[in-house]
């Protein structure tokens, strides 16, 4: 028997964004779906990020030293409890409708085991938005809609195809998409709406550097899938 209110777990690694981690907090809190579980792994910040996050008695908390997002995002699953995972960005947040959404797509489509939604992007500083803006909605508009952390994805999928591979530092998103597709996983299911809003600011403007890198790994993978 389905559970009509099953636990969703969050995971957001973190590194040195105590300037938006609250607000990305915030944003999951706020969501009109009760049954929620947030893993924070902070991967080694020298910031105010573990105070700031001392406020919130609820969430799993684990500091780490550095080994990057994907070794982060795979400790915070295998702590895990839920029967869903969904992502945050720590410098990024959704809005109040995503998880509820994602729930009914659900159970109106029994044959689906991960669903993503749309995302928007925006810039926090505006002299990225008068310099880069143009060059980086050229390199966004390639990239796969398929963006991980707006995706809802059942648990048993990591159990059954793995977790994210260590060694990409970049593109490890991309090739988990792609490995589960291989697999046999439907990855098109869709909510076409936005709910999860990725900030671009100075720390992450190489975003252009990694959306070439995984569209390589895209095309790789795709060309294995249609020469088997």
């Amino acid at each position: 028997m389905q559970n009509i209110n099953p636990l969703i777990s969050v995971i957001m690694p973190t590194y040195n964004n105590g300037k938006y981690i609250k607000q990305a907090i915030e944003s999951i809190y706020a969501q009109n779906y009760d049954n929620i579980e947030i893993i924070v792994v902070d991967d080694g910040s020298t910031d105010n990020t573990k105070e700031i996050l001392k406020e919130y008695k609820n969430i799993k908390y684990f500091y780490i030293r550095h080994k990057g997002i994907p070794f982060a995002r795979n400790l915070a699953i295998e702590n895990s409890n839920g029967e869903y995972i969904a992502f945050c960005d720590s410098d990024d947040y959704w809005l109040p409708e995503k998880i509820n959404t994602q729930i009914q797509y659900f159970k109106e489509h029994p044959d689906c085991e991960i669903v993503f939604t749309k995302y928007e992007n925006f810039f926090e500083r505006k002299e990225l938005k008068i310099c880069k803006k143009a060059v980086l909605e050229k390199e966004l508009e390639k990239a796969d809609k398929k963006y991980l952390p707006s995706a809802l994805i059942k648990k048993s999928i990591f159990k059954l195809y793995g977790n994210f591979d260590e060694k990409f530092q970049t593109g490890e998103d991309t090739e988990f998409i792609y490995r589960i597709s291989e697999n046999g996983i439907n990855v098109s299911h869709f909510v076409d709406t936005i709910f999860y809003i990725r900030r671009l600011h100075g720390n992450n403007i190489t975003l252009i550097k990694n959306t070439k890198y995984s569209n390589y790994i895209m095309n790789l993978l795709r060309k294995r899938i249609l020469n088997k």
